[in-house]
């Protein structure tokens, strides 16, 4: 912060709101009370799976069933998933692992600590929700039957309630309902019934209607 003038520190101070702050600096201004776009929050969560999954466990939002094991107790492992089951781990790049059978789960556990164990479904759809100051702008994949308004009123009241106002969570459809998958980075751009919507287009125009 010593980087910036004292006219540029008291214009960010006086700031009713300030877009787009860096990683480094947003828990600073969220501890001098700050609102920021993207918020403090919605910056770990994206970054972060073990955030994710206490915090899905936390607020019993519809999810697929989800453990985090800690050292010996990775042991206790197939005590309670049955394979193939989705591992996740710190710093695992890209999709998390499909863990087949006892080889592959002492390869992860060796690997990562702790271990984030999910079941693995078979979904009839998936698709992700992008949502800028908690509200859905848009939505990627083929929308199903079972897709409703519903959902999305469901999503946006969550992420409002813990403040994430810049998300994209992806969702998939089963038989018995729908899961929330995990909450990621939003897209740069995405296809609407009226062509390709860009983000920052859309943060432009809710500002210009007073909307954010």
């Amino acid at each position: 912060m010593g980087d910036y003038s004292p006219e540029q520190r008291a214009m960010l101070l006086s700031a009713g709101r300030i877009l787009f702050p860096t990683p480094r600096f947003v828990r600073i201004l969220h501890a001098a009370g700050k609102k920021t776009f993207p918020s403090a929050f919605a910056y770990s969560v994206q970054k972060s799976r073990l955030i994710q999954e206490v915090l899905f466990q936390f607020l019993e939002c519809p999810h697929p069933l989800t453990r985090i094991y800690y050292g010996r107790q990775k042991n206790s492992i197939v005590e309670n998933f049955s394979f193939p089951f989705r591992a996740m781990g710190p710093g695992m790049q890209h999709y998390p692992r499909l863990v087949s059978d006892g080889d592959d789960l002492r390869q992860v556990s060796e690997m990562y600590n702790p271990l984030i164990i999910q079941e693995s479904l078979d979904y009839d759809e998936r698709l992700r929700l992008v949502f800028v100051n908690c509200e859905c702008a848009g939505v990627m994949g083929t929308i199903p039957g079972f897709f409703n308004r519903e959902i999305v009123l469901y999503l946006e009241k969550l992420l409002a309630s813990v403040q994430i106002n810049d998300i994209a969570a992806e969702i998939g459809i089963t038989r018995r309902g729908w899961r929330l998958i995990e909450l990621a980075r939003p897209p740069v751009s995405w296809s609407t019934p009226d062509g390709l919507t860009g983000r920052f287009g859309h943060i432009s125009r809710l500002i210009e209607s007073g909307r954010f």
